[in-house]
C-alpha cells in the first residue's frame, strides 16, 4: 500500500478552536460544581472533567474565579434564553405570554435540586468576587427587562398606569422567593400554587380579580 493511500485512509484530526475549548471548560465547571460544590471543584478536577491539561485553563481564564464567573454567566444566560423562548413562541396576548413565563419558571427542570446547588455556589461568591458581582448584576438587569417589557404590554392593553421598573422589581422578587422556597422545601407548597400567586399578583396590579388570594364567601 502506498503512502498516499495510507494518508487518504487515515482519520483526519480536527483541532478545537479557542472558543470550543473555552466552552468545554465552562461546561466542565458547571458539572463539577453540581457534583462537588465550590471547594471540591479544583482546577485539576475541572481540567480532568474537560479532558484537558490544567495549563489550558490558565490560558483561557486568568483565575479560577474568572472561570466560575463565566460558568455563572453561561447558566444565567441559558435560563433567560429558555424563558424568552417560551414567551416568544406564544403568539397570543401579552398576558398569556407572561403566564407562559410563570409556568416555565416552575417546571421540573427549573426546580432541579442539583441545579439549585450550583446557584447556591454562585450566590455565595457574589459578596466576595467583583467578577461574580458583575455577572449577577448583568443577569439581573436582563431578567428584569424581560418582565418589564411584558408588564408594559399588559398595562397598555388594560389601560393601567404602572411604574414599570418598580413593578418588574417586585415581580422578580416574588418569582425568586417562591422559586427558592420550592427548591429548598418542595413539600411546603406546589408549583401550581406558586404560579397561581404570580398570576393573581399581576391581575391585582392591573385592577382585576384575584381568585386565588380571595377567600370564597358562602
Amino acid at each position: 500500500m502506498s503512502n498516499a493511500t495510507c494518508r487518504r485512509g487515515a482519520p483526519k484530526f480536527h483541532r478545537q478552536t479557542a472558543a470550543a475549548r473555552r466552552d468545554l471548560l465552562i461546561e466542565a465547571t458547571l458539572r463539577c460544581l453540581e457534583a462537588h460544590g465550590h471547594e471540591g471543584s479544583s482546577i485539576r478536577r475541572i481540567s480532568a472533567r474537560a479532558g484537558v491539561s490544567s495549563g489550558l485553563i490558565s490560558h483561557h481564564f486568568h483565575s479560577k474565579a474568572a472561570l466560575i464567573a463565566a460558568a455563572y454567566d453561561r447558566l444565567a444566560t441559558r435560563l433567560q434564553e429558555s424563558l424568552q423562548r417560551r414567551v416568544d413562541e406564544d403568539n397570543t396576548s401579552p398576558r398569556e405570554r407572561l403566564s407562559g413565563f410563570f409556568r416555565a419558571s416552575f417546571e421540573p427542570d427549573s426546580l432541579d435540586p442539583a441545579l439549585f446547588k450550583v446557584w447556591l455556589v454562585f450566590w455565595g461568591m457574589i459578596m466576595h468576587s467583583p467578577e461574580m458581582r458583575a455577572v449577577h448584576d448583568s443577569a439581573y438587569r436582563r431578567y428584569r427587562s424581560i418582565l418589564e417589557k411584558l408588564l408594559a404590554q399588559i398595562a397598555r392593553d388594560n389601560g393601567a398606569r404602572l411604574r414599570l421598573r418598580t413593578a418588574a422589581i417586585a415581580l422578580s422578587a416574588l418569582l425568586d422567593g417562591l422559586w427558592i422556597e420550592l427548591s429548598l422545601s418542595p413539600a411546603n407548597f406546589k408549583p401550581a400554587e406558586a404560579i397561581a400567586l404570580c398570576e393573581d399578583w399581576v391581575d391585582a396590579l392591573c385592577g382585576a380579580e384575584t381568585p386565588h388570594l380571595l377567600r370564597k364567601t358562602k
